[in-house]
């Protein structure tokens, strides 16, 4: 299996027009289409020289968005779940043995995408297909993953914690916020990178038993 980092620029997306537009960035956490070809997506939106008004009235205000329902917030960023309603980024990646990890925004009007895919070919194909689209793609890092380095050490090291003081115990014996105070680190670090090794592990499972 090969675990990626592509950067993509393309001709259109909901992401990089908000994003230009208040000059902040979006960070895609994961995304799932529904039965009538929409797209929800988990996104985070900093809050750096913006307000969280001013990011719902662009997304209400694009016509591939719906409104955003905020599940979290801070001083510095808000999460929520969003609907788009045409995102050919978003299709592209809608494909067999292609999982997304995360993807975010950058300052040049591009996007970048962590990928896991089950071979070199599902990759090209992924690719082909962006660039057929009109995209300019590059490949920023390219690693093949085994057991053994599926996640990095700090996602090992919390995981490692976690399990050692009972966050997955049923009842819990150790609450998120006491976890991350252990760990030095904030809730919101903690949860997400919970959530991106819970992902990454159940992706590996479920690409490798389709793969057999």
């Amino acid at each position: 299996m090969l675990e990626s980092t592509i950067v993509v620029k393309p001709l259109e997306s909901w992401a990089i027009d908000i994003s230009k537009k208040l000059k902040v960035p979006i960070r895609i956490v994961e995304s799932a289409m529904g039965q009538d070809g929409t797209i929800s997506s988990l996104v985070e939106f900093r809050l750096e020289g913006t307000t969280k008004e001013a990011v719902l009235e662009e997304i209400a205000r694009h016509p591939d968005t719906t409104e955003l329902i905020i599940s979290e917030e801070s001083e510095d960023a808000i999460l929520g779940n969003i609907t788009v309603t045409r995102w050919m980024m978003g299709k592209a990646l809608q494909r067999t043995n292609i999982y997304v990890i995360g993807a975010r925004t950058l300052t040049q009007g591009a996007v970048e995408w962590r990928l896991m895919a089950a071979d070199e070919a599902d990759l090209r194909g992924l690719v082909s297909d962006l660039k057929e689209a009109g995209c300019v793609v590059s490949l920023r890092r390219k690693r093949q993953i085994n057991d053994f380095n599926i996640l990095t050490k700090r996602q090992e090291r919390v995981m490692e914690k976690a399990l050692e003081m009972g966050y997955y115990d049923y009842p819990r014996r150790v609450t998120g916020r006491e976890l991350a105070k252990r760990i030095g680190i904030s809730q919101s670090t903690l949860y997400e990178t919970l959530q991106s090794s819970q992902r990454k592990l159940a992706e590996t499972y479920l690409l490798r038993k389709r793969m057999h």
